[in-house]
């Protein structure tokens, strides 16, 4: 939300503020309350924190990484879709001892907006926090991934994803905006549902475009491409967000669609037929869900995709044909 820039005032936010080591805990504390903050709610157990996650809404939660990486970095994507939580679009931050990179990127990818190592100045973090409250990034969805949009390729998922001005609760209240505050349920609500529109296109296009590289690859005498175990997750995703909305139709072209990925998975399930049916049934469940302006931008889309990951195979074919030659030639010489 645009408008004129205003002071920052950090007394009318709240934190929701986690880190298992009591001084820690109290040193952040220390520095956020440095900063302006006042409305501070301090947590040194992961339970706690997850039911507070659960029960209210800060503005701004910063979580300590390191000790609790799994259930937080689960939390996070738990809370960019919209399963945890009244607010996906929170403004959400870690603080790591660790300056571990495989860690970071995990973060990264989980939908935080920021990672802060570990020690830092009140400087530094006020820096931080500012930058999310007057800059902070629109937010992507694929398939895959919901959080701010970092991105310079397909890396994460199926095509680019849809932009999202998401709704920046800290900026609203640290600013004082009058309407923006009175709107802002309104605003998250709205964000909510296109958010949980374009996560359904995106699942069925990643079903759609899963199957239809892998059938092209078999049909160019390829060895097919084809992560069963996925389109069955993929599939299963989303007839529960389908069921969830009520989305007559589409959802029973979805309970359909996951019963045939199920049927894939089985004995003598993985034939052409059944991979034909995934994808009409994918497209079904989006023409249902989403119309049909919808589907034929998406028929763009995951043409161009299709191709783009069929290039991207290319170099894995030939050193897999090469080392297939190599063997050959082995064996023929012993």
């Amino acid at each position: 939300m645009g408008g004129v820039m205003r002071n920052i005032d950090y007394r009318r936010a709240s934190v929701l503020l986690f880190d298992p080591v009591g001084v820690n805990l109290r040193n952040t504390r220390y520095a956020l309350h440095e900063i302006g903050f006042r409305e501070i709610s301090c947590l040194s157990s992961i339970n706690e924190f997850k039911r507070r996650l659960e029960d209210t809404s800060p503005d701004l939660i910063i979580a300590e990484l390191v000790n609790n990486e799994n259930e937080l970095l689960r939390a996070v994507r738990a809370v960019r879709a919209g399963e945890l939580g009244r607010n996906p679009f929170v403004v959400f931050a870690f603080t790591s001892w660790v300056r571990d990179g495989n860690m970071m990127k995990q973060a990264i990818d989980s939908g935080v907006d920021d990672v802060i190592i570990r020690p830092f100045s009140t400087a530094f973090a006020e820096e931080r926090i500012r930058t999310l409250v007057k800059a902070r990034k629109p937010f992507v969805v694929t398939s895959d991934y919901i959080g701010p949009d970092r991105r310079k390729d397909i890396d994460r998922g199926i095509g680019a994803g849809n932009r999202v001005d998401a709704p920046n609760t800290l900026q609203v209240v640290t600013e004082g905006d009058e309407g923006a505050i009175d709107e802002a349920n309104r605003w998250i609500a709205e964000a909510r549902r296109t958010v949980e529109a374009e996560r359904i296109r995106r699942l069925c296009m990643r079903l759609t475009v899963g199957v239809e590289v892998g059938l092209r690859e078999l049909s160019s005498g390829n060895v097919a491409v084809l992560d069963l175990e996925d389109m069955t997750r993929t599939a299963k995703e989303l007839r529960l967000r389908l069921a969830r909305q009520s989305a007559g139709e589409a959802s029973r072209i979805a309970f359909a669609l996951y019963q045939v990925c199920e049927e894939v998975m089985g004995e003598g399930g993985f034939t052409m037929a059944n991979l034909n049916l995934i994808k009409e049934l994918a497209m079904g469940v989006l023409a249902a869900f989403a119309g049909g302006d919808s589907v034929e931008s998406s028929v763009k889309e995951i043409e161009k995709t299709v191709e783009a990951l069929r290039r991207r195979l290319a170099p894995v074919r030939q050193l897999e044909s090469g080392k297939s030659k190599e063997a050959e030639l082995q064996r023929a010489a012993s």
